[in-house]
């Protein structure tokens, strides 16, 4: 008999992790064991070529929390290993973190708190009045992200941070959302606004506590190229009505590790 669903479903994008997922999958545990409820923890690891999923096979059967592990073939994209992990996801609320855990899992009560007063989605934001940005970006890239998000103000949606990776969803907006994404690099963040705001999904930005941390995969000069591309592949999918439809996703593995437990279950999501 499957197990009843959790409130909430903790979902982390992961690509070649290992050197930091063992110490933020054990702050993941540790912090969602405290809570009321039922929590789960959603791994979706987006064609990692080191031991990223043996780490966290190791770390999850030692600590309460289940974790539930997605794998597929190849690198697709930040934005494809949130659109399986969304789909995979049985919460009844939905949040979605950096494996960095660059922003502290103790603002979630903030974002939870905004989806228990009726907001469809929650962003957290870095800009907005409140917000404590302890450690800064190298100061070019932060420049491309205003860049960047002065952009999206002024062609899909008016947010002030559009890139941080910290967000929440009731459970039905976040999986209409994601299954509805067609772009995958550093601009789905873009897309889902404009779907949201097609489909006529409320948002507010929460101001968080934030600091950079050593390590991001982000290339400034290929990643900001792709990302314009993307803005202009987001207003012909809009034109063209591609986001009235959902897009199926190909084949993944899920292994469930729930304490000493740990069963492989392959599936499609249709």
């Amino acid at each position: 008999m499957d197990s009843p669903a959790p409130r909430l479903s903790l979902i982390v994008p992961v690509y070649n992790e290992a050197t930091r997922l063992r110490a933020s999958l054990r702050e993941m545990g540790a912090y969602l064991e405290r809570l009321p409820y039922g929590c789960e923890i959603v791994i979706s690891d987006d064609g990692s070529t080191d031991n990223t999923l043996a780490i966290a096979e190791d770390v999850a059967t030692s600590q309460s929390v289940p974790v539930r592990l997605l794998r597929y073939g190849a690198n697709h994209g930040k934005g494809y290993a949130l659109k399986v992990g969304f789909a995979a996801a049985r919460g009844e609320q939905l949040v979605f973190t950096d494996c960095d855990l660059s922003t502290p899992l103790a603002e979630m009560e903030k974002f939870l708190t905004q989806l228990d007063a009726g907001s469809d989605f929650v962003i957290g934001s870095r800009k907005r009045e409140g917000a404590d940005i302890t450690k800064h970006q190298p100061r070019l890239r932060e420049n491309l992200g205003k860049v960047f998000t002065w952009i999206v103000r002024n062609t899909i949606a008016d947010v002030t941070d559009v890139t941080c990776g910290f967000k929440a969803y009731q459970r039905e907006v976040g999986k209409d959302l994601f299954s509805r994404l067609r772009v995958y690099d550093w601009s789905f963040d873009a897309e889902l606004l404009l779907i949201a705001r097609r489909a006529g999904y409320q948002h507010v930005e929460v101001p968080v506590r934030w600091e950079d941390q050593a390590g991001t995969k982000v290339n400034l000069l290929r990643d900001i190229v792709m990302s314009l591309i993307g803005i202009v592949r987001i207003r012909m999918n809009h034109a063209l009505g591609r986001y009235d439809t959902t897009m199926d996703l190909g084949e993944y593995t899920e292994k469930m590790c729930d304490g000493p437990h740990s069963v492989a279950t392959p599936g499609v999501v249709k």
